[in-house]
């Protein structure tokens, strides 16, 4: 019985830490503003740095990564959780953070949330995810691009390490709820007169609804509806 609870408890706080919305409050309290009407629309670290600036972003993205993803990992461990829980509440910390019921089920990516869990569970992995993101942008400049490559590339490493296999479908799983919520995005972000078959390529590739970036990293709503967010 206590390590069911023990249990419940790692997974309860994994996801209701993943689920606060920290890009959302920190627009509120620093710009009061609404940050899924700015930008690319997301709730996470990067829209707060193309909305609000560097600091911000450095708060969101240390919150995301260190509270929801490393220390989820870390409280599964303290309560006796075998490794394969451990994944698990890693999961349903990103889980949380891209479906926030605290936002009806809007959210950000997930990205700094699993690069948090990985980096207690799997940093080998973390860092080939890392270096392939940063010799795509560098090369390209194309950060949702080859993000988008280096996730795909993780359960591949992770075979590559022979790592366990919790490790192993935990990768797989991170990619396959990182591209869920790129094809979905958050709810009523569809651009009017587009169907859903219309966006879902550039959502896959590119992380937007259009494939040019600048129009889209950019975007303000009208005035009116701007005031409202005050």
């Amino acid at each position: 019985m206590a390590n069911w609870f023990s249990l419940v408890a790692a997974l309860a706080y994994g996801y209701l830490v993943g689920a606060i919305p920290t890009a959302y409050l920190v627009a509120r309290w620093a710009k009061r503003i609404d940050i899924r009407r700015y930008g690319s629309g997301n709730v996470g670290a990067s829209n707060v740095a193309r909305q609000l600036g560097k600091k911000q972003f450095v708060f969101v993205a240390a919150f995301d990564v260190l509270a929801k993803g490393t220390l989820t990992v870390v409280v599964a461990r303290a309560l006796g959780q075998a490794l394969e829980y451990q994944a698990l509440a890693a999961l349903v910390a990103v889980v949380g953070h891209n479906w926030s019921p605290f936002l009806r089920l809007s959210g950000g990516r997930g990205l700094s949330v699993a690069m948090g869990s990985l980096l207690v569970l799997a940093w080998k992995e973390l860092l080939a995810l890392l270096v392939v993101a940063l010799i795509g942008w560098l090369l390209f400049r194309s950060t949702a691009l080859w993000f988008g490559v280096s996730l795909l590339l993780l359960p591949l490493w992770a075979l590559a390490f022979k790592e366990p296999a919790p490790i192993v479908v935990l990768c797989v799983s991170l990619v396959l709820v990182s591209f869920l919520k790129r094809a979905l995005a958050n709810p009523g972000t569809l651009p009017a007169g587009l169907r859903w078959r219309d966006v879902v390529i550039p959502r896959l590739l590119h992380d937007r609804d259009t494939y040019a970036e600048g129009d889209w990293v950019t975007r303000k709503p009208e005035k009116g509806a701007a005031e409202g967010d005050r």
